[in-house]
């Protein structure tokens, strides 16, 4: 039995006493919490720091890993979207596989134990059912038209299979409202609903977003008439984009809104009689890449918003660190609570995958991974300790 200490032990829902002691079995699993009275004192490893369990990333899109350093900063998120679409298939499968490889040590080296990861191929599903990490996968489904809703939805169900034919858990997730059909997100919640799994859908990335739904104008025309996508099925709404999706969003499932960096408080005032079962995202890093700006963090707290973090991709990112994403908030909006941030990167996550019986808190005979937290607020850095 191994038994650690530290300056303090966050449990994924507040600090425990300081006098708390962690009995973990040679394998690394959490066994029990004692009080130090019970241990002998020279069997103690005590860690300056904060120990807490393993972290859960509820954003990310392995499959772009292979793009790290291949789109310029600052683009905005149109010309971002077109350099994916330029370069995600520039190397082969097999080299994007060995990207995807790296990106999977990288996070579990990051202290990450779980991910819910963004696939729009079956490209990810070797690597994932051969790593160390839990994974949920949404694939993900884009069809602006709603003619394409059936046939988009039909080609989604045959990826989906390849991710549960190796043993994983997968859902479904329309890409973005600019980009998924009311009938297309009806679908995908209908079958989340059916087989009680959460969706994941991006939010209010950029201004343009919102623009688009108000009056139909913005930087979004630029995109699909580049793509060459007709938009004369789309009718603006007069409304944010949140807004609108609001009146779709199913309240049977959980659903989480990623990102959420343009959501206003009129947002979150049109959605409090619709008590949607909603988290809140937040992938700070990724941001700061593509649009130079932050969600309001404190604003989200003030309306008792579920958060939870992500690194999104290593196309908009430099590293998959949850603890890096943490740092970027205390060091932009220093208000932000520490211990509401843990909360965040550990038991609120895990609930919202559907895994909190065995990751983001300390759950005994659990391999909820335990994680050691070193230096000062907002450089933080991360080292796995089982």
């Amino acid at each position: 039995m191994r038994y650690i200490s530290a300056d303090q032990i966050f449990s994924g829902s507040g600090y425990l006493p300081n006098d708390t002691v962690l009995a973990l079995s040679n394998d690394g699993t959490f066994h029990e919490t004692l009080n130090k009275d019970q241990v002998d004192e020279l069997l103690i490893e005590h860690h300056k720091g904060i120990v807490c369990p393993g972290f859960i990333n509820t954003h990310c899109h392995l499959e772009l890993s292979h793009l790290k350093n291949k789109i310029d900063r600052l683009t905005g998120i149109v010309d971002f979207g077109l350099a994916v679409i330029r370069h995600r298939n520039a190397i082969s499968s097999e080299e994007q596989k060995e990207r995807m490889n790296l990106a999977d040590k990288i996070m579990w080296d990051e202290g990450i134990v779980a991910v819910g990861d963004i696939s729009n191929t079956e490209l990810s599903a070797s690597v994932k059912s051969s790593s160390s990490l839990y994974y949920h996968t949404f694939v993900e489904l884009i069809a602006l038209n709603p003619e394409r809703a059936k046939s988009v939805f039909e080609q989604g169900i045959q990826i989906l299979q390849k991710f549960t034919a190796s043993g994983l858990v997968a859902s479904f997730a329309p890409h973005a409202p600019y980009s998924a059909s009311v009938q297309l997100i009806q679908e995908i919640l209908n079958d989340c609903r059916a087989n009680s799994l959460p969706t994941s859908i991006h939010n209010q990335e950029s201004e343009a977003e919102n623009e688009f739904f108000r009056d139909k104008h913005g930087d979004y025309l630029r995109l699909y008439n580049t793509l060459g996508i007709a938009l004369d099925h789309f009718n603006p709404t007069g409304k944010s984009s949140l807004q609108t999706l609001a009146s779709i969003l199913n309240p049977d499932v959980k659903t989480l809104l990623v990102h959420n960096t343009f959501t206003k408080q009129n947002d979150l005032e049109f959605l409090k009689n619709l008590q949607p079962k909603l988290y809140w995202c937040l992938c700070p890093n990724a941001n700061l890449y593509i649009e130079n700006a932050l969600p309001d963090v404190p604003m989200l707290l003030r309306n008792a918003c579920a958060i939870t973090l992500g690194t999104d991709s290593l196309a908009s990112n430099n590293n998959l660190s949850i603890i890096s994403e943490i740092n970027t908030i205390l060091n932009q909006q220093a208000q932000v609570p520490l211990e509401v941030l843990l909360e965040a990167a550990t038991s609120t996550g895990a609930k919202f995958l559907g895994i909190d019986d065995r990751f983001g808190s300390l759950i005994p005979d659990r391999p909820c991974g335990i994680n050691l937290i070193e230096g000062n607020s907002g450089n933080y850095s991360v080292k796995k300790l089982a």
